[in-house]
């Protein structure tokens, strides 16, 4: 037990700093990038907003450095092997039953290949070239993410306060440098 919430801890430590990095990392782009919803008074409302909510980001710390993860004398063969297992992922998704599940895994790991992209992409972040679903997919699966952290934040104030007898639960997202999680 103790190892899945170690496990489950990293994950989403992982995706949720590395989304947020993404996110941060590619404001200059979202500055520049026109979206198009069919009316041009929304489209800047959907810029604005965009841009607002990116900069909103940067007041948090920055816990997640990609110049970090893939380095070293066998950085090459590690990123390989990652995009591998990645590609792995992607594929059995395809294999979900449930349309629903199925959807919202593409729309989680599409958004976090998007943000490995940004992440990882060489060059200037304002020449980089993402499609609308890319887009999308990123701010949607860092949308869900959070909306997850603060659904299990409210669930175990619920538990602690309805079972007082309970101990209070640790926080599962702490060690992480973010404590809001």
């Amino acid at each position: 037990q103790w190892y899945q919430r170690r496990v489950r801890q990293a994950v989403v430590s992982t995706q949720s700093t590395g989304e947020m990095r993404a996110l941060t990392k590619a404001l200059p782009l979202w500055r520049v990038t026109e979206f198009y919803t069919g009316d041009t008074t929304e489209d800047e409302q959907t810029k604005m907003g965009v841009v607002g909510t990116v900069e909103k980001l940067l007041q948090c710390p920055d816990t997640f450095d990609e110049a970090e993860l893939f380095k070293g004398p066998a950085a090459g063969e590690i990123l390989g092997e990652f995009l591998t297992h990645f590609r792995n992922i992607t594929s059995i998704m395809d294999c979900v039953t449930c349309d629903k599940c199925r959807l919202w895994g593409k729309i989680q790991i599409r958004g976090l290949g998007t943000a490995l992209k940004i992440l990882f992409s060489p060059g200037p972040v304002t020449e980089l070239q993402l499609d609308r679903g890319e887009i999308q997919t990123i701010f949607n699966a860092f949308n869900q993410l959070s909306h997850s952290l603060h659904y299990v934040q409210e669930f175990r104030k619920q538990m602690e306060t309805t079972s007082p007898h309970l101990p209070p639960s640790p926080n599962p997202f702490s060690g992480f440098g973010r404590n809001e999680l």
